[in-house]
């Protein structure tokens, strides 16, 4: 996967970027670069961002899971 699929990605999910680094233990100028081709990432970067908004998506899915187990609406909430 390169960093313009991973930007993709993020985006298409609605992920911002800042909560991509904290997961991923970058900075916010390291993901940049390499979302605007900057900088090459490394595989172990790459994947970490990759991970990162896995366990982002992850959480959302099981959030909503529990919100809806819950009787809670979701219609309109974003998470």
């Amino acid at each position: 996967m390169t960093a313009a699929d991973l930007k993709t990605k993020r985006a298409a999910a609605g992920i911002p970027g800042y909560a991509v680094c904290q997961v991923a233990g970058i900075s916010r100028a390291k993901l940049s670069d390499l979302e605007r081709g900057y900088a090459t990432g490394s595989p172990e970067d790459l994947r970490r961002i990759d991970c990162a908004i896995e366990q982002i998506l992850g959480t959302r899915r099981h959030l909503a899971a529990l919100a809806t187990e819950a009787g809670l609406c979701m219609t309109g909430i974003r998470l």
